[in-house]
């Protein structure tokens, strides 16, 4: 496996993107938002954190079975994900103070950047599968 794309890899993407989005907005967020809207904010990013550690860990798993099993577990892992996401935000926003628009713009907003973020590891895996299986050099031995 390339050094590259390690595992560890993707949780370092996770945190460089976490990081960069906390610097870029951090005094905007500060200067013109409220308390609740920043805790707000604050619970869709752990909200959307959690569903990519979540999709990792399948993703990871799919990687090791059938191309059936890789599919279900792909697709059908990011579609019953989107659906506790979205039972998460309705609980919250139902059973908490926070606000809702700030907490679904935030979810939205970083469940776009992690899934994007998962989608390229993922790509890159599947390539790296695909070029170890029909690397000629690595069939003679």
């Amino acid at each position: 496996m390339d050094s590259k794309f390690k595992d560890g890899t993707f949780f370092k993407y996770l945190a460089y993107s976490s990081l960069l989005v906390i610097v870029l907005a951090s005094y905007p967020v500060y200067k013109y938002f409220s308390t609740v809207q920043i805790n707000s904010i604050i619970a869709g990013y752990f909200i959307s954190l959690l569903n990519a550690f979540i999709g990792f860990k399948l993703n990871t798993m799919a990687f090791s079975r059938s191309t059936k099993s890789f599919m279900v577990l792909v697709f059908g892992g990011m579609g019953i994900r989107l659906i506790i996401v979205i039972l998460l935000l309705v609980l919250l926003i139902y059973f908490t103070s926070l606000d809702s628009l700030s907490l679904v713009g935030s979810v939205f907003f970083f469940y776009t950047l992690f899934i994007s973020i998962e989608i390229y590891f993922l790509h890159r895996k599947q390539l790296q599968a695909k070029n170890h299986k029909t690397d000629p050099v690595l069939t003679e031995k």
